[in-house]
């Protein structure tokens, strides 16, 4: 494929490109350039600091998962970092790797950091930064070399490194082993407002700021001022069309919606692809556009293809996330207003106001609202179909994320948990009362339906849920969360003072706001949901059926079973 010199200085943003991996002793100008300050950075360097200072021999653990930034960090550390934080430290970046081909990472590990086995800890030792992945920490204490590290399985255990739970990281004066773990930092924050994405914004900003600095923008002055296409070139208008910042914070929001809403695990090499894609179609060719330049109906055909309102929500099975933005189209979006404008649009035989109005702010204005391109599309039906879908993304895009109350109340609800306001959960507590009520089917006292499988009769107990915030989060004075846990857990007292905890993600809160508004569950929502009826089943045990049970006749009748010191009795009651 034939390209300009931009698109293969945008190209660099691709995984499959050389740049995207990352060398601990190599750092260029690219990398240097790109590189955006994380808050698990500033937690890493704080640490350093302290054990510098303290002279303790000390392991340092990097933990995350792949993808996730490790080896970029240290990478950075060891070539750019003004305080030379980690030249007295061995690093160790990859643990999954083997040393030699007759042993396992496993063995490799237990031999490397065989200075931090419990008899050695005490011993002079060098100070090690060990970047690696949770899986592999987990095998490598529950191996058979574990025996030899207690010391260091107890502080991780009691770290919570593996756990859902957020850990505390801070500086432990008293202890041979320090650690980080990027799976408590998330690529956006938590506010009372919303979410905020921070460092997805600013790594757009990283490839779209006009500055000379930035390596992109310098690629687009220079090579698209020279390029014989560059008045009706897609990827330099798509460039000029994310260098929007509101633009830039639509993209970012609505990548933070598919780690919420779909569990998509964004990694910054995730993100810098999906950028190079949507600016460059995976289908550019400079020699196509050149080819078809001359015949404006294919040139418009192809053009509106591969600009960027088309590219994020078109773009089938060319990635993962990309499959997933296809579910918030703006098309999608059903409403009166929504219905209205397309019967308008498409009753017309003459669109040109509309299509100009929607088109007006963009750079792609001179090429669809050219005089000849609207006498075309107002003939050609096909094309009247596909510019009204980008009529609709265009003014969706400035308009910004849809604002969903189930999606803003559960980041409002996830934000008072994590924060600790245990008094602002009575709503989350609510939901889930109500939700399992309409679950199991009540009598108007609201007894819950044990079973109404048998004809002629239903069975009922009455339960009281009792809500247990022992599990909440300390307090946090600040307003703006970077490290949370992201889900809310929600818990009930059980029988034997044992807890009943519920997870709640906002798939499960989503099915909890249904149910709230009558919703009835389908068999879908039982088999994706097993932890919910699991739940629901514990909670029917704390209830009243070893004591009382209610009888509820299909002709109304209603009786009560209940025991007393001399056996059971059987009262009918209306």
């Amino acid at each position: 494929m034939a390209n300009c010199e931009f698109t293969n200085e945008l190209n660099r943003l691709r995984k499959s490109s050389s740049d995207s991996i990352d060398n601990v002793e190599k750092f260029d100008q690219f990398k240097s350039y790109m590189h955006v300050v994380r808050t698990a950075e500033e937690d890493l360097k704080g640490i350093l600091r302290k054990v510098n200072a303290s002279g303790k021999k000390t392991l340092v653990l990097l933990c995350g998962s792949a993808g996730d930034g490790k080896s970029h960090l240290l990478s950075y550390l060891k070539n750019f970092d003004k305080e030379h934080l980690i030249d007295n430290y061995f690093v160790y970046n990859d643990a999954t790797e083997s040393s030699a081909p007759s042993k396992t990472a496993i063995e490799t590990l237990n031999d490397f950091l065989s200075s931090y086995k419990d008899k050695n800890l005490a011993m002079p030792g060098q100070n090690v930064i060990l970047a690696i992945n949770l899986g592999v920490l987990s095998n490598f204490i529950e191996s058979e070399y574990g025996e030899s590290f207690n010391t260091l399985r107890e502080y991780v255990e009691n770290s919570n490194i593996l756990t859902s739970q957020v850990n505390d990281n801070k500086y432990d004066s008293e202890s041979y082993f320090q650690h980080v773990s990027f799976s408590d930092y998330h690529m956006y924050s938590l506010t009372i407002e919303g979410i905020h994405a921070g460092y997805i914004e600013k790594i757009l900003e990283k490839v779209f700021t006009p500055s000379e600095e930035n390596l992109f923008y310098k690629s687009y002055s220079e090579a698209c001022s020279t390029c014989t296409l560059s008045k009706r070139c897609p990827v330099k208008m798509n460039y000029e069309y994310i260098m929007n910042k509101e633009r830039q914070k639509f993209v970012a929001e609505l990548m933070v919606k598919t780690t919420i809403q779909d569990k998509m695990i964004l990694t910054t090499r995730e993100i810098l692809n999906f950028i190079c894609d949507i600016v460059v179609s995976q289908k550019f060719n400079i020699n196509q556009f050149h080819s078809i330049s001359t015949d404006d109906s294919d040139y418009l055909k192809e053009f509106i293809k591969q600009i960027t309102p088309a590219l994020l929500f078109d773009s089938a099975d060319v990635t993962t996330l990309m499959n997933i933005f296809k579910k918030y189209d703006p098309l999608l979006l059903r409403s009166e207003e929504a219905d209205e404008m397309a019967i308008s649009y498409y009753v017309s035989s003459n669109v040109t106001q509309e299509i100009k109005n929607a088109f007006e702010n963009s750079p792609y204005y001179d090429i669809v609202c050219e005089d000849n391109m609207i006498e075309k599309i107002n003939e050609d039906r096909t094309l009247k179909i596909s510019i009204y879908g980008l009529l609709v993304r265009l003014q969706a895009i400035d308009g910004g994320v849809a604002s969903e109350e189930t999606y803003n109340k559960y980041l409002r609800d996830l934000y008072w948990y994590n924060s600790g306001e245990k008094k602002k959960l009575n709503g989350v507590y609510t939901l889930i009362e109500k939700a399992v009520t309409q679950w199991c089917g009540s009598d108007e006292d609201g007894n819950y339906c044990l079973d109404n499988r048998h004809s002629g009769f239903s069975l009922y107990e009455k339960v009281d849920m009792v809500p247990n915030l022992e599990q909440v989060p300390h307090p946090k004075e600040t307003e703006e969360l970077q490290r949370f846990i992201p889900s809310i857990i929600a818990s009930f007292d059980g029988t034997n003072g044992e807890k009943i905890d519920l997870d709640i993600d906002y798939s499960l809160y989503d099915l909890l706001d249904k149910l709230n508004r009558g919703y009835i569950q389908t068999a879908d929502d039982r088999n994706n949901h097993a932890d919910f009826i699991s739940f629901v089943n514990q909670i029917l045990q704390t209830g009243s059926l070893a004591k009382s049970l209610t009888v509820l006749s299909e002709n109304g009748t209603k009786a009560i079973i209940s025991q007393s010191t001399f056996g059971y009795k059987f009262k009918v009651v209306k």
